[in-house]
């Protein structure tokens, strides 16, 4: 009978603590070539390869300099008083790179303060709020952790059918 607990208690723990182990996810965000010659990259929206990027939290977003010049990556918008509050890259080389990881849903603006008209926008929205547009990046909700949930649950159902046991309080 205490072999029906445990693997009770077991299955509990998959399905309850597993899936708040949160599981991590990638985007990477090109600073395009040609961003600092000036503000015509705004109007055809390509100081980043993608200006605006959706994705869920816990996201890793690796921003990659594939410019001739040095940019940033900071937070906020340049007529704030409070830039890089959240995050901020200080410079980034040629060919360097700034990651951060969102944790939280919102909606976080960011801009270089060397060249303050290349601006971005990184939203972060639950996996269920995610929309298919071609800028976003969505991922499974729980992964391979519903694979192992599922495997335990067939298990402890085969092994409480076939020894018919039953939970007796």
């Amino acid at each position: 009978m205490r072999l029906v607990w445990i693997l009770a208690l077991a299955l509990i723990l998959s399905v309850v603590v597993l899936p708040v182990s949160a599981e991590e996810f990638n985007a990477t965000v090109n600073i395009t070539g040609g961003s600092e010659a000036g503000q015509s990259c705004v109007s055809a929206k390509s100081c980043y390869d993608l200006d605006t990027i959706t994705v869920q939290p816990n996201t890793v977003i690796t921003w990659t300099n594939i410019d001739n010049t040095a940019h940033t990556v900071t937070s906020g918008s340049p007529s704030e008083n409070n830039t890089g509050a959240i995050f901020d890259s200080d410079m980034i080389g040629p060919s360097g790179t700034y990651s951060f990881i969102f944790i939280s849903s919102g909606t976080y603006d960011y801009f270089c303060s060397i060249h303050p008209w290349m601006t971005g926008e990184v939203i972060v929205t639950s996996a269920l709020a995610t929309n298919s547009s071609s800028n976003s990046v969505t991922t499974p909700e729980f992964g391979p952790l519903v694979i192992m949930v599922f495997v335990v649950s067939v298990f402890v159902t085969i092994f409480l059918t076939k020894n018919r046991l039953i939970f007796r309080f």
